[in-house]
């Protein structure tokens, strides 16, 4: 088994899971597809100019990762949904992985390669399932209330008691 045929599989899976959360998910969800195309464009535009070898900090992957935090952070700071809070914990885990290799050039190559890239896969699992969420709420006909009214909350904390 070559890494081609692992990954060409996987990479279609998640495509065609992006191509779902678009058509089927929330507000949340797609906006969450475009910060993982955002940071992918970004990684493939550096990549085309500056190769990695993974031997030194993957300035693609870098800031390819800063896009994904600052993206799902933003998400998770205004929607009402869970997963935005983990995917912004996953990328912060592909920052650490960047910082590791930063401080200490004996990490393999491998290990480097999987810890900036894995936990991004995860993000994609984890907005399929929110999909896969708000699908089956739409079906039994609850409201989809995607974003945190802020300004609610302060007129509440702010109204008389009694």
């Amino acid at each position: 088994m070559t890494l081609s045929d692992v990954a060409i599989p996987w990479a279609t899976f998640m495509a065609l899971s992006l191509l779902f959360i678009l058509w089927k998910g929330g507000a949340p969800e797609r906006l969450g597809v475009a910060s993982i195309v955002a940071l992918g464009v970004f990684q493939l535009t550096v990549e085309m100019l500056f190769p990695s070898k993974f031997v030194t900090v993957d300035v693609s992957s870098l800031g390819a990762d800063l896009i994904g935090f600052l993206g799902f952070g933003a998400i998770a700071l205004h929607a009402r949904r869970i997963w935005p809070l983990w995917a912004t914990s996953f990328q912060v885990l592909c920052l650490g992985a960047h910082f590791a290799r930063w401080a200490s050039i004996s990490i393999s190559r491998e290990a480097y390669a999987v810890a900036r890239g894995a936990p991004t896969a995860l993000v994609i699992l984890l907005m399929l399932g929110a999909t896969m969420l708000c699908i089956r709420a739409r079906r039994r006909g609850q409201v989809d209330r995607p974003w945190q009214d802020w300004g609610d909350i302060a007129r509440q904390r702010n109204a008389p008691l009694g």
